[in-house]
């Protein structure tokens, strides 16, 4: 099985605590009326928010597998030792987080 391939569904990443992340932002609105900064779409932010700590679970729980699949697989096709380089790093870097997005995306996010 490939470090991809997952026989558990999206729904196995843990989901957001949404309640500490609507309490933060709560925090936050506060904090702007006291300092008589405009108000924040609370909407937009906790969808961000929330966003956010879904990609952070994701990338937390398939990062490491996808990087060392690109490695392995740019290091078939250009020798051992890429990846050693400033540009080889960023090309590990770049692909890993391109398949990431796309891991993503289709599992039903919208990022």
């Amino acid at each position: 099985m490939l470090p991809t391939e997952d026989v558990r569904p999206a729904s196995a990443i843990p989901s957001p605590d949404r309640g500490a992340i609507l309490s933060h932002i709560l925090r936050r609105q506060a904090l702007r009326r006291e300092a008589q900064l405009p108000a924040l779409n609370v909407r937009a932010e906790y969808e961000r928010a929330v966003e956010q700590a879904r990609w952070r679970a994701h990338v937390e729980k398939y990062g490491e597998a996808i990087r060392a699949q690109v490695l392995t697989e740019l290091r078939a096709k250009n020798g051992p030792q890429f990846g050693g380089s400033v540009g080889g790093m960023w090309a590990v870097r770049l692909l890993t987080e391109k398949r990431l997005r796309e891991m993503f995306k289709g599992r039903g996010y919208n990022r």
